[in-house]
């Protein structure tokens, strides 16, 4: 195992990891659909909240891995640790409001409904801002966040 200082996001987060199959980078935001299979996702409660916000990371990495993407040189993780949606009408009622956000929406294969949508994306924003390490600390120390139902 080895430890690793990952410093990202727009507001320097200096984050220690101890990891043995991710660099520092990987654990702080999954950049490959192999390294999303290899999350442990295990501090979320339930199997089905666990496929959402698997399936929410997979569409950020597919939507970083698009010709149109790539070619405009766009840091998917990146762009939308700068993003926030409309305050009046969030990730639920804004939809096709930005290219990016649509494209992940659209790259997700779990069926949504207008409500786990926006409960993925805001999960999504948390970690695109935040890190998968930060994410865990929030979870595990408010466990109800990470259910939707």
């Amino acid at each position: 195992m080895s430890t690793a200082t990952a410093t990202v996001a727009p507001e320097s987060v200096a984050v220690e990891l101890v990891c043995s199959s991710f660099t520092a980078f990987e654990e702080y935001w999954p950049l490959t659909l192999d390294t999303v299979r290899k999350c442990d996702l295990s501090y979320i409660h339930g199997d089905w909240d666990r496929d959402m916000i698997r399936d929410g990371l997979n569409a950020v990495v597919l939507v970083s891995e698009l010709p149109q993407i790539q070619k405009k040189e766009i840091e998917v993780w990146k762009y939308l640790s700068q993003y926030s949606p409309p305050e009046d009408r969030g990730f639920m009622f804004s939809a096709g409001d930005d290219n990016i956000i649509s494209l992940v929406q659209n790259k997700m294969t779990v069926g949504h409904s207008g409500y786990s949508m926006a409960w993925v994306m805001r999960h999504i924003e948390f970690i695109a801002k935040n890190g998968l390490p930060a994410h865990r600390k929030m979870i595990l120390k408010f466990p109800g966040r990470a259910r939707c139902y």
